[in-house]
């Protein structure tokens, strides 16, 4: 992750070759978190399906209240673990310093922001999907048995996507996070990064032309428009961020 202008220079395909390192870094982790959520989704149908033919409403709440608890420990597993397997992998590159209280503290609040955001949005989306699936099953004259099956499969439905969204987008991310912010501790004056995409049919055009530039360290890269810390950076749109595959090489002035 970390190289001086010489030897990006010396050794050809080094871009390359970090990203594939990586992406190798990052596949086991995108795995692993998409058999946690497509089983955390499943469970979810479940108790979804039980919880309404109880015939009670509250127990349906507090069901809905207890999954997006049990979502967000999941999702804070996540991003410790691949956190600091990533921070970790950066200073294997580099040598040896330790910042763990630094980057224990920014990797909680990096933990907080995202956690709230991915809990809220799905247990918003999750309500409302739910209430029109009961509606429509009230129009339509099913019993309580069938509501509760079609809202089982309501939430399986929407199980499949969000388990493979969240592994895939999540895990860049946080991976992306953990390069940053070690690159911000290191605190080595005239240290430049590069955006570094794979050119294939899956890389979408503003990261195509994103390949190659260079900022600052403390600076952002622009990319379709928008301003972008590091790829996966959670500032940017669902447009630029979800499903990325970018990364970014941090490069340093001389030798160490």
């Amino acid at each position: 992750m970390f190289f001086n202008r010489k030897q990006l220079k010396l050794f050809k395909g080094v871009r390359e070759r970090t990203w594939y390192q990586q992406e190798r870094l990052r596949t086991p982790y995108r795995r692993q978190y998409y058999k946690v959520l497509n089983r955390y989704f499943k469970e979810f149908a479940n108790k979804v399906e039980i919880a309404y033919q109880t015939r009670s409403q509250i127990m349906l709440d507090m069901e809905l209240r207890k999954q997006a608890d049990k979502l967000k420990l999941i999702l804070t597993t996540l991003y410790r673990t691949v956190g600091y397997a990533f921070k970790d992998y950066a200073l294997g590159r580099f040598f040896s310093k330790d910042f763990d209280d630094d980057f224990e503290e920014q990797l909680a609040a990096f933990v907080a922001l995202n956690t709230g955001v991915w809990v809220g949005e799905i247990d918003e989306t999750t309500r409302k999907r739910l209430a029109k699936v009961i509606d429509n099953s009230y129009a339509n004259g099913l019993s309580v048995d069938e509501t509760g099956v079609a809202l089982r499969n309501t939430v399986i439905g929407m199980g499949v996507y969000r388990a493979n969204l969240i592994s895939r987008t999540e895990v860049h991310r946080v991976a992306g996070f953990a390069n940053e912010t070690v690159a911000e501790n290191m605190k080595i004056n005239g240290t430049v990064k590069e955006w570094v995409s794979i050119q294939d049919e899956r890389t979408r055009i503003t990261h195509s032309f994103a390949a190659g530039q260079r900022v600052a360290l403390d600076q952002p890269f622009i990319v379709g428009g928008e301003r972008l810390k590091y790829p996966g950076d959670p500032m940017g749109s669902a447009g630029e961020t979800i499903n990325c595959r970018c990364a970014a090489i941090y490069i340093t002035p001389d030798f160490l």
